[in-house]
């Protein structure tokens, strides 16, 4: 896991997505999404979208942020523990697992973090499906390799014809992958020791999974 990853705005959107890694190619996208992270000193937060890609889903804050510093977060599918789709009684359904540092002994801490990402609108019946097929294809690695995995199809602009498209889902299929806009890469710097927001500090956390009420997004 890593929080800030590279963003960039999409030359053809001007949105920010999260700039290319080396041989990624991405799924959908999906709008409307609660995000805490629980960290060993700390909690993060915010609200915005998601984007899953063949190697990691990014967290990306559009409209709340726990603080000024925390604009997205990247969850590596290849290290990912525990995933798991939560469908309580009540509330909105969402997604849950651990997330391994990317840099050991790092400002994040050095054993996995728990996460969740809360589905605010419509169903999941597109997103799940490559969702898990894409973790497969990466526990095989002669799969992952094949013409025919969600991968190989998303970045050859076939993922349309691979993957169920479910009414009720409203997430957004990738059928071409996004362009960044020249000059228009975004780095923020996450200061680990830097004190919360004054302000929504305990409003933004309704909600959210896993909960810790005691804690806040101190990450000293």
């Amino acid at each position: 896991m890593a929080v800030n990853p590279t963003l960039a705005e999409d030359s053809v959107s001007k949105e920010l997505f999260p700039l290319h890694q080396s041989g990624e190619a991405f799924a959908l996208k999906r709008d409307n999404i609660d995000f805490e992270c629980i960290l060993p000193r700390g909690k993060l937060w915010g609200k915005g979208c998601f984007f899953l890609s063949s190697k990691r889903i990014v967290f990306v804050c559009l409209s709340k942020s726990c603080r000024a510093d925390f604009k997205s977060f990247e969850i590596p599918l290849a290290t990912l523990l525990e995933p798991k789709f939560n469908q309580p009684i009540f509330g909105a359904n969402y997604l849950s697992g651990l997330a391994t540092p990317t840099q050991a002994g790092g400002p994040l801490g050095g054993s996995p973090a728990a996460w969740s990402l809360t589905f605010n609108s419509g169903g999941c019946g597109t997103f799940l499906p490559l969702f898990y097929r894409l973790l497969a294809e990466l526990q095989e690695a002669s799969q992952a390799s094949s013409g025919s995995s969600v991968a190989q199809a998303a970045q050859d602009g076939r993922l349309g014809q691979v993957a169920y498209v479910d009414p009720s889902d409203p997430s957004v299929l990738f059928l071409s992958q996004p362009a960044a806009a020249p000059n228009s890469a975004q780095e923020t710097v996450f200061e680990p020791s830097a004190p919360p927001p004054e302000s929504d500090a305990s409003e933004g956390a309704a909600g959210q999974r896993p909960r810790h009420d005691s804690q806040n997004c101190v990450c000293s």
